[in-house]
């Protein structure tokens, strides 16, 4: 009763496939599915120009290892729509590609937002077609009533500071990786220097669990520039910035304003890439001045670049792991007995991702291996319980 066992190469064929033609616009969308062993499978809906089929099924495979690393009950999947996102016709192109799919949201597939589209646009889209949450089959496979699952769903709306419980999870989970390689590297996060690359909702969170351990953030890229600052930048300002885009300090004399590819030539202990695929390039790995890589995006570090920087002795945290801050706070959120707060949700995500972190480091250095080869033997080596609920105590029919 194990799964496949992994290999390096992050590519994997799903189990299922569904493709779906535009019938207004004629735009292509998927929903990819790795695999069907459990109850659940769960992963974002993207909304991006060129998107293809190929590149969702590697994404979906790569959720199943998300769940697998936080060991849970859940199969990966992933979907989208290869359009515009700045055309006026997003919203309802997103509501007809929900429409379509439908039937997998409401019995076995739960939706989260990915790049270009967040929560609120995907629940509004849904609601019309009968979906009252885009991750109500969570509420079937728990074996709770629609109700019950609505209240404690709510629970993502609260607010922590500027951000809902829903919108920071994911980010967090990134902070807390940090935090845990930072304490394997024995830097304490007051000390710690910290390069984000990105400047959308993952990369803001992450910035804010950061900012909450006292690490100083020396540089933040956007798409199109690069803020640096030797004694780090004020990160609450910049996060008051309600854009996905940087704000302007020409003002501040002690600020760097320079093109975002900069982000790759500050000398700091972390950087986190925190936005699009494949942005560690070959290239970079090669000359890169940082002592660890903790990867917010999924695919931010190709299999050839995470060769190079482990044969340079700087460890790499597979994306699988440290973007898995999501899907630990399903758990937090759904595995309580009793409703949980938006606070005690984030404590088990840190908890839990430091934990995870310290597991494959520890086995990395026992194996004399890279931080991904450890953590792909750690999620071949977790059992499948199919029909089980998703999310807290194991309970398997007889």
């Amino acid at each position: 009763n194990r799964p496949k066992i992994m290999t390096t190469n992050l590519k994997s064929d799903p189990e299922i496939i569904v493709e779906y033609t535009d019938p207004l616009e004629g735009f292509k969308g998927w929903l990819a599915i790795d695999r069907t062993v459990h109850r659940i499978s769960a992963g974002g809906m993207r909304v991006q120009p060129g998107l293809t089929r190929e590149h969702l099924a590697e994404m979906a495979g790569n959720m199943t290892r998300k769940m697998q690393m936080a060991d849970l009950r859940v199969d990966g999947a992933k979907c989208g729509i290869d359009y515009d996102p700045s055309s006026p016709g997003k919203a309802a192109a997103v509501s007809r590609f929900i429409r379509a799919i439908s039937p997998y949201i409401k019995t076995s597939y739960s939706m989260g937002p990915d790049l270009n589209v967040d929560m609120m646009e995907l629940e509004e889209a849904a609601r019309p077609h009968g979906i009252p949450s885009v991750k109500m089959a969570i509420a079937t496979a728990q074996g709770w009533d629609l109700a019950y699952f609505l209240k404690r769903y709510e629970i993502l709306s609260e607010t922590i500071g500027d951000f809902t419980l829903g919108r920071l999870r994911a980010g967090y989970g990134v902070a807390a990786a940090v935090l845990g390689v930072l304490q394997s590297l024995d830097i304490e996060p007051s000390t710690a220097t910290i390069s984000m690359q990105g400047f959308g909702n993952l990369a803001k969170a992450a910035l804010y669990g950061l900012s909450e351990e006292g690490c100083r953030i020396v540089a933040i890229a956007d798409e199109h520039k690069c803020l640096s600052a030797e004694n780090g930048l004020d990160t609450d300002s910049i996060l008051a910035e309600r854009s996905g885009l940087l704000p302007t300090h020409d003002h501040d004399a002690s600020i760097i304003t320079a093109s975002s590819e900069a982000i790759f030539a500050c000398d700091c202990d972390i950087l986190v890439p925190a936005a699009l695929e494949n942005t560690v390039t070959p290239e970079i790995a090669a000359k890169i001045k940082v002592k660890a890589i903790i990867p917010g995006a999924n695919l931010a570090v190709p299999e050839e670049s995470g060769r190079i920087l482990h044969e340079r002795g700087i460890p790499v945290v597979p994306d699988f792991l440290a973007g898995c801050g999501g899907s630990l706070s399903m758990e937090g959120l759904f595995s309580p007995d009793e409703h949980p707060s938006p606070q005690e949700v984030l404590a088990h995500v840190k908890k839990k991702m430091q934990d995870l972190v310290r597991q494959v480091i520890t086995l990395g250095d026992e194996k004399k291996c890279s931080l991904t080869e450890a953590a792909l033997e750690i999620c071949s080596s977790r059992k499948v319980y199919g029909d089980s609920r998703p999310y807290g105590k194991l309970e398997v029919k007889s």
